[in-house]
């Protein structure tokens, strides 16, 4: 095609579908070539609230809003934390009351879920809610979608099948990792009867003592029934005293009430009173072997402890049953909008990109449920280790009891579970529970 005119050359390319404008195919691009540089924000501010760990005098605040400085320097907007240790209640007086944050930092997909349906919430849109679609992994869009509309994206994330362990106390006795739930049953059973304690725990944790043996309930749900039967018990469309409800707590209490397996039946009793910090220091002193406990456990050790494949302490992953999906139980922040601006729809997207994440692990190491995270960028071995279990993971499902109503997640799961581990039977704990699920 012969073009002879400048004019004539535009029309073409217009007809070709090739841009207009000289420097549109090459404009500067971030979070994925999904947002353009183009000052576009200048003077304008986003405001992101937070629980407490995020608040001003966190210096983990400083390093995630630090990490929005490309975006800063690409769109002109200028991004503030605002954090609160009473973010439950605050969150729902700043949006009741028309003083809407722009974007706020969610640890529980449920209370998320109650927000949005009081319409206090915006869709994502744009950049946003592409990411959210595509870019984390399979189990996390629909912790931020609420009747068909999704509302919040996946930032940070957490680990909870996880086993720590003594490498060299294995290595003395010839113990091997198990690879599968079965595995791991025979290897409790070989350190029971070689005169060892196999598991120590500890559940109390002031008004939340309980919730370390709902982790184990939820990670044994998903193992034992698969995630369909997990996600019908936690939107409660079976009850709680179904007998796969009842099963599962059965399967937990053949670890945790065993008395083989914890030491004696006194021991058994005092994992109620035993603090959770505490639970697997026994490791250390050679009384027992493993300990079931989530990957943020990596900073309560004892100060001086050596974590690691050949440190004092390591971890392996809770097997799955032979031949099934690879199950992750885990939690960690979803992020969603109170206000509708393209600003706030941009800085959530940012907030949960690539890039924002590899600008956050040159200073501190998160765990992030996208995709296409590079494990390889984590500046320590400890949490590449985390982040390959994360990324490889077949199913990852949230913590149940921070989907649940409060007044079951939060309520009476933790305290008739403690009940049950000091004596009540499982028929009594499931049907008490289930009568404490509200009706509406």
């Amino acid at each position: 095609m012969k073009i002879s005119t400048p004019v004539a050359a535009l029309a073409a390319l217009a007809v070709l579908g090739a841009p207009l404008a000289a420097n549109a195919a090459t404009a500067k691009t971030i979070a994925g070539g999904r947002i353009q540089c183009k000052n576009q924000y200048k003077g304008k501010t986003v405001k992101i609230f937070s629980p407490v760990r995020d608040s001003a005098t966190d210096p983990g605040a400083t390093q995630r809003r630090n990490a929005y400085a490309p975006l800063e320097k690409c769109t002109g907007v200028k991004v503030k934390f605002e954090g609160t240790d009473q973010f439950e209640t605050q969150v729902n007086v700043r949006l009741a009351g028309g003083n809407a944050p722009d974007l706020i930092e969610f640890p529980q997909p449920g209370l998320l879920a109650s927000i949005a349906k009081k319409g206090q919430l915006k869709p994502l849109t744009g950049a946003a809610l592409k990411s959210a679609q595509t870019d984390f992994i399979s189990g996390w869009l629909e912790y931020g979608t609420v009747a068909g509309k999704v509302y919040g994206i996946p930032q940070t994330a957490n680990i909870k099948s996880l086993v720590w362990y003594s490498p060299k106390a294995f290595a003395d006795k010839g113990y091997k990792i198990p690879t599968s739930q079965q595995e791991l049953v025979a290897l409790s059973d070989k350190i029971a009867a070689d005169g060892g304690t196999p598991w120590c725990v500890g559940a109390e944790s002031g008004v939340a003592t309980g919730w370390v043996l709902t982790d184990w309930m939820e990670d044994f749900m998903l193992r034992t029934n698969g995630e369909k039967v997990y996600d019908q018990w936690v939107n409660h469309e079976i009850p709680f005293n179904d007998p796969k409800v009842k099963a599962v707590m059965d399967a937990v209490g053949s670890f945790v009430k065993n008395p083989k397996y914890i030491g004696s039946e006194s021991a058994i009793k005092n994992i109620a009173t035993t603090k959770f910090q505490e639970g697997g220091f026994p490791i250390l002193e050679g009384k027992c072997y493993m300990h079931r406990q989530a990957s943020f456990y990596k900073d309560i050790w004892p100060k001086g402890t050596t974590i690691g494949d050949s440190g004092q302490v390591s971890t392996f992953y809770l097997p799955s049953p032979a031949g099934g999906p690879k199950y992750m139980l885990g939690a960690g922040d979803i992020w969603a909008a109170g206000t509708a601006k393209p600003e706030t729809m941009d800085a959530l997207a940012y907030g949960s990109s690539l890039d924002y994440a590899n600008d956050l692990l040159k200073v501190r190491s998160e765990l992030f449920p996208r995709k296409d995270i590079n494990t390889a960028k984590y500046p320590d071995a400890v949490n590449r280790k985390f982040a390959e279990l994360l990324k490889g993971a077949d199913v990852f499902r949230f913590d149940a009891s921070d989907l649940m109503p409060g007044a079951v997640g939060a309520g009476t799961f933790w305290t008739e579970i403690t009940k049950w581990i000091t004596g009540q039977s499982t028929d009594d704990t499931v049907n008490n529970i289930e009568k404490s699920w509200p009706k509406a």
